[in-house]
């Protein structure tokens, strides 16, 4: 019996054909702003993370543009490793399903979502919330919502630790961040902005919803025959 080949999910293939512009231009950024930060830090320790890491007495003071600024930061190598993994991981497909633009509009705003959230946490409890942050970490919450909004079905291969394989539904992945978020956001633990992934995860969310984003259409690897036309 003959059977039929299934179409297989773009979200799945190996496409060369992906965009990688934006993907690659803040892999670059993000590596460049981490080698230049120690002769930045020479010029003032105090300095530096006053006005650009994200803290509830910069944004006071008029800094705003710490929203944007605490993404590109990091504190050290294994920090900036990780985010580095996970953005070359998410970053081509999403490219690729919202064009240039929106997705770079999608990181940005997930991550500037995520500091509000920690600066609310922030105002309500200074003591475990006040701390300043740095980090891509709620961009990068951005991206795994919007690809566990638009790719729900679709299985997500990765490395707990960076050690333990595992594959699961991104719908399930989005669901396992939002609780572990929710819970170090209750019982925080380890030095970690969980408040900002929260609203990082909240931020991707909203994104692909106002854009009104459509998942890619699958790809159909044998395409039925078209008939001649009749003459």
């Amino acid at each position: 019996m003959a059977t039929q080949k299934q179409s297989q999910p773009r979200a799945e293939t190996p496409f060369p054909d992906l965009e990688r512009d934006v993907t690659l231009g803040l892999l670059v950024l993000n590596l460049f702003v981490f080698l230049i930060e120690p002769s930045l830090r020479d010029s003032g320790r105090n300095w530096f993370e006053m006005r650009y890491s994200l803290s509830m007495d910069g944004i006071k003071a008029g800094y705003w543009w710490q929203f944007f600024t605490y993404q590109f930061l990091h504190g050290n190598w294994v920090h900036l490793g990780a985010n580095l993994v996970l953005l070359h991981s998410m970053g081509p497909i999403l490219e690729t399903t919202m064009g240039r633009r929106r997705f770079f509009a999608l990181y940005l705003v997930s991550g500037a979502m995520g500091g509000l959230v920690q600066l609310a946490g922030a105002a309500i409890s200074p003591k475990i919330f006040g701390h300043p942050v740095v980090g891509a970490s709620a961009g990068l919450c951005g991206l795994l919502a919007a690809l566990g909004a638009l790719y729900a079905e679709e299985k997500v291969k990765g490395y707990l630790f960076f050690i333990i394989p595992f594959e699961l539904k991104a719908k399930i992945v989005l669901l396992l961040a939002g609780l572990l978020s929710i819970v170090g956001s209750v019982f925080p633990f380890g030095n970690i902005a969980h408040l900002a992934h929260l609203g990082g995860l909240l931020g991707g969310l909203c994104c692909v919803n106002i854009m009104n984003v459509k998942p890619l259409p699958p790809i159909d690897d044998d395409p039925a025959p078209t008939k001649p036309s009749a003459r």
